[in-house]
Formats: structure tokens, C-alpha cells, sequence
């Protein structure tokens, strides 16, 4: 079904264990394959980032990099003050916990345009336990978490998207 979309843009809510993040690298596999893709930044739980490192090398073959404060301290030492881990690398996994800090943010908004556009400046996003980004409370006085407010603000940078989540939705 994703590949036959234009733009993907698919949420894919399983249970727990029945291969959500399989689904996901088969579709970022072939959206890499068939060329209508080559950055990919997937977002997660911190618990999940080295699952989903080892997960696309082993079933895959795809290398992502793990990004975090010592990483982006460790590309600075090496290629200077000024390079940016969000455009030096194009397979990209981030704690959304340390994407939505204010240190990660200032970083990101140097590598993204002000303004999402055409064409969108990267391509594939996939935002793991997707409904840890939804805005708590229920109803109109549901109010939106530094979660929420990271992902709408970056979700519409991006070509493709696939959100992720074994939990049900509540309605709001």
C-alpha cells in the first residue's frame, strides 16, 4: 500500500510484537531501492534506539546512526564547530526526548529551512510509540507536550512518513 502512495504517509498500529518496525524497514528499504528516498531520520522512545539500530543492519542492511549529546560533540571535535549530525549523516535514529530539548532544536533549526516547502527537505520520518507525541488531557483541554509540539513541527519537512504504536488511541 505504501508503495503505491505518491507521498507515504501511513500510521501502522499492531500489537506488541507483530512486527511493526519489520513493516517500517520494508518500506524504507524500498523507498531507498526504488530512489524515491535517501535521508531517514527515525524517531523514538530512548529504549528503543539501539532496537531499532540493530534491527535495520541485522534484517536490512542499513547503517543509522544514533544521535545524541555525545555524538553531536564527538562530529563537532572532528569536522569542526560548524557541521551539523542532522545533515552530515542520512540515516538518522533520535530519542524524541533529546530531539525536543532546546540544545537538539537549536541544532535542528539550522539544518531545516524556516519554512517547510517544495520539495520537502528530507524523506522519510518514522516516529516510533507515536501516541507518546499525542497532546495529554482528553477533549478540548487536551494541551500539547514539547513531544507533540517536535513532531508537528518537524513532520512537515518530510516526504514520507510512517507513525508507529501498539497502543490504542483514546479518540483525542
Amino acid at each position: 500500500r505504501a508503495l503505491e502512495m505518491p507521498r507515504v504517509n501511513l500510521g501502522i498500529f499492531d500489537d506488541v510484537g507483530l512486527g511493526k518496525t519489520i513493516e517500517a524497514g520494508l518500506v524504507i528499504q524500498e523507498l531507498l531501492l526504488r530512489h524515491r528516498a535517501r535521508s531517514v531520520w527515525v524517531v523514538c522512545p530512548p529504549n528503543l534506539c539501539l532496537k531499532w539500530r540493530d534491527e535495520m543492519h541485522e534484517k536490512f542492511g542499513l547503517e543509522f546512526r544514533i544521535v545524541d549529546s555525545t555524538m553531536v560533540r564527538q562530529l563537532r571535535r572532528d569536522r569542526g564547530l560548524a557541521a551539523n549530525v542532522f545533515t552530515h549523516y542520512p540515516r538518522l535514529i533520535m530519542s524524541i526526548d533529546w530531539l525536543k530539548r532546546p540544545a537538539a532544536q537549536a541544532i535542528l533549526a539550522q539544518a531545516l529551512p524556516a519554512a517547510p516547502g517544495y520539495p520537502r527537505a528530507l524523506d522519510i520520518l518514522v516516529v516510533d510509540e507515536v501516541h507518546q507525541c499525542a497532546p495529554s488531557g482528553v477533549g478540548k483541554y487536551a494541551t500539547d507536550s514539547m513531544r507533540t509540539t517536535t513532531i508537528r513541527g518537524l513532520a512537515p519537512h518530510f516526504e514520507h512518513r510512517l507513525f508507529l504504536s501498539a497502543t490504542p488511541h483514546n479518540g483525542y
